[in-house]
């Protein structure tokens, strides 16, 4: 009887210890969230009288961060790209050429266009604010004589770039694009002056 009793309690023992005696080193450390990836969207909306007069090509960068390219077919054109790993870059931008000589005595020129970059966690989801940026907007009613002009500033004002940081900051970048840089090609409406573009400024394909 005397030994039972002492089973007893040193299995009392045992079982006590092994319930509520846990050690704080045992619990499972929180995992710590964190921006590992991104997703940004382009946007980008054209009138039908800009892509009658011009070839419109779209730049951005794609999701292996390289610069792609597409011929707007539409008045509205997305592109969603996702961005594997961090740091990475995302932006687009919007450069229109004159297809030949204008035949019209007046244009509707409107086009616009948006980027937003969405952080990820290591979860897949949604990390932090997202970016969403500014619609960039360039609208006029103009002759022959300065439409090239007007082409020449949609290229300047409908392009954007953003840095994604290893730790998910967003801050504003510089992207050569394209051909943007190209300005004495004469293929392009680069020549800008108070007097308008002329024949030989405009250029065609």
């Amino acid at each position: 009887m005397k030994y039972s009793k002492l089973i007893s309690l040193f299995m009392a023992a045992l079982t006590f210890m092994s319930c509520g005696g846990s050690d704080d080193g045992d619990e499972p450390t929180p995992e710590v969230l964190k921006a590992t990836s991104a997703r940004a969207e382009y946007v980008v909306n054209l009138s039908q009288e800009l892509l009658d007069a011009a070839t419109v090509t779209i730049y951005y960068i794609d999701a292996s961060g390289q610069q792609a390219q597409e011929t707007a077919t539409s008045t509205s054109w997305k592109k969603a790209v996702g961005f594997a790993t961090l740091p990475a870059q995302a932006g687009f931008s919007v450069q229109p050429r004159l297809k030949g000589e204008p035949s019209q005595e007046e244009y509707i020129i409107e086009a616009d266009g948006m980027m937003t970059v969405t952080l990820l966690d290591q979860k897949g989801a949604a990390f932090g604010t997202p970016y969403a940026g500014t619609k960039l907007e360039v609208k006029g009613q103009l002759g022959p004589d300065y439409l090239g002009q007007y082409l020449t500033r949609i290229s300047s004002r409908l392009c954007e770039a953003k840095d994604i940081s290893g730790n998910g900051i967003i801050s504003d970048t510089t992207i050569t694009w394209g051909d943007n840089a190209d300005t004495d090609d004469p293929n392009r409406d680069t020549e800008v002056t108070t007097g308008g573009a002329t024949g030989t400024t405009r250029g065609a394909n």
